[in-house]
């Protein structure tokens, strides 16, 4: 008796599309880079992805759908078998879409050409395939597989249109020539600072910004294909890379006078391997700042930096807040939310107040001020402007619900950028207990562990928080073993936030505890 296949194919739409919106998710997250998808590999993350609670079922029963090609008696059993499976996967995924929790790409025109191409797949794949049954399950399985395969297959036709679209890019930029082009490179902060300056100069001037944490080339390539004109004063481009030659060529794109270097980490070590190749790598931006005989800031407080070695025909501002420094900022004092701080530049010091009331803030607004004095900015516009500057969304945005302090700092992460922030958490007084939501830092590579070892040692050592709340994975197990030793009390290490009350200040850090936040204010 032929089967019906009715319910199979009506119980296998849901949980299939589920999991390759998770796969297209995530490797547009990695920006369709094999190497920056090696690093996810290697972390539990990926374990949990492949190997989850649904895997453990769908693999047997795979093995079992492979019987029946040996047996057509099973066909029945088979059938039942596999219906009530995904009728089971239906009811999963319809309780993640009622609770919001599916994950989506943005549509986009690469996502649009590797979706295209994995349809093309699918049609090979069940050409291949001959079985309905077997089709359903091998999509279950393996579908990052057959993502992978749609994003190898893309790379010469996507090769193809991104080196026209950099040569058109490289080419508009040097026709395009009344902007001045500020170029914004280093470990952490760029977006933050990008922010910062484009304020100021936005006040009298027309600025182009690149949007949010739009950062590299083909990004970039775009955004000065379509707006880049000479109608504008000012280009600031916020400018990242993962390999040195991509950074040459994003450096020969964006052909800035004005550079702006101001950390140097670990951040992405996965993909430069070592950290004297990302110290490399960064000072990059020095050669087109040379080559158009402008000026190139740099932190002298950051050791990666001093490391690097610059032209000694280069123009250089040494900005910080330590001695040694051609801009210097000293902090007086802070007070009600506001910094008070001395500016040293050129033989002449300035007092400032801002609203920017953490250390790491008056050094980025350092090399802006030196920037601006160098351009002849306004010095008492400048005062006004300090006060009333705005930080960027999701970095260290403070919100107050019901007597509750919410910092918001979701959009980004790093060692140091993390200290910084727990250092925020000195400023408020009178508050309850102080909460740390923490995500993984990614991309470390093998001083992952040293690096979250060195935090979570930190976090306990000086206690700068009371209680802990770990949401990722890849590093929990560690993290909650860690703790236990140096006896931190089990009890301030907390698995949700149903219980805060008035008076509570919680710090959010990093993606995954946006989602905390999420929740929490939509309970309030």
């Amino acid at each position: 008796m032929e089967t019906n296949f009715t319910l199979l194919i009506l119980f296998s739409i849901l949980p299939i599309i589920n999991k390759y919106l998770f796969w297209f998710y995530v490797i547009q997250l990695k920006e369709y880079r094999l190497d920056r998808f090696r690093e996810y590999i290697s972390t539990l993350q990926w374990k949990k992805a492949i190997l989850n609670f649904w895997a453990y079922i769908e693999i047997p029963v795979f093995i079992i759908v492979l019987g029946y090609y040996l047996n057509p008696l099973l066909e029945n059993t088979i059938y039942s078998v596999v219906v009530s499976l995904l009728f089971l996967e239906t009811i999963f995924v319809i309780s993640k879409i009622v609770k919001k929790h599916l994950f989506f790409p943005k549509i986009t025109s690469r996502f649009l050409l590797t979706f295209f191409i994995f349809i093309f797949v699918e049609i090979v794949l069940f050409s291949l395939c001959k079985n309905i049954f077997l089709f359903i399950l091998i999509n279950l399985v393996l579908p990052f597989l057959f993502i992978f395969l749609s994003v190898f297959i893309s790379l010469p036709l996507v090769n193809k249109i991104k080196k026209k679209k950099l040569l058109e890019a490289k080419l508009r930029s040097k026709i395009t020539t009344n902007p001045i082009k500020i170029g914004i490179t280093w470990s952490y902060w760029k977006s933050s600072v990008k922010e910062y300056l484009s304020q100021i100069l936005e006040q009298n001037h027309k600025v182009l910004k690149t949007p949010k944490n739009i950062n590299t080339e083909l990004w970039i390539s775009d955004l000065i294909i379509k707006k880049l004109k000479n109608k504008f004063d000012y280009f600031v481009v916020e400018m990242w890379a993962y390999k040195i030659w991509e950074i040459e060529t994003l450096w020969d794109i964006v052909n800035h006078k004005y550079g702006f270097l101001t950390a140097i980490w670990n951040q992405h070590l996965a993909l430069f391997w070592w950290i004297k190749n990302t110290i490399k790598a960064k000072s990059e931006i020095a050669k087109k700042v040379l080559e158009n005989k402008w000026i190139l800031y740099i932190n002298w407080d950051d050791k990666n930096i001093r490391k690097a070695s610059f032209n000694k025909k280069l123009n250089i501002v040494k900005y910080g807040i330590k001695d040694n420094c051609d801009a210097k900022s000293d902090i007086i004092e802070v007070k009600k939310m506001i910094t008070k701080f001395d500016f040293y530049y050129k033989w002449s010091k300035t007092t400032f107040k801002t609203n920017l009331i953490w250390t790491h803030n008056i050094i980025n607004i350092t090399w802006i001020l030196a920037f601006c004095f160098d351009i002849w900015l306004d010095k008492d516009e400048l005062k006004s402007i300090l006060l009333n500057i705005k930080m960027p969304e999701n970095t260290l945005c403070i919100e107050k619900h019901k007597d509750i302090i919410f910092i918001d700092d979701t959009y980004n992460l790093s060692e140091w950028w993390l200290y910084a922030w727990l250092e925020a958490l000195s400023y408020f007084k009178d508050v309850n207990r102080k909460i740390l939501v923490l995500d993984d830092i990614l991309e470390l590579w093998k001083k992952s562990g040293k690096i979250h070892f060195d935090i979570w040692k930190k976090i306990w050592k000086n206690k700068l928080v009371d209680k802990v709340f770990y949401v990722w994975i890849n590093n929990k197990d560690d993290f909650i073993k860690w703790l236990v030793a140096w006896w931190f009390k089990v009890s301030n290490i907390i698995w949700d936030l149903d219980w805060v009350k008035s008076g509570d200040i919680i710090l959010f850090e990093w993606r995954k505890s946006g989602i905390q936040l999420n929740k929490i204010l939509w309970k309030k």
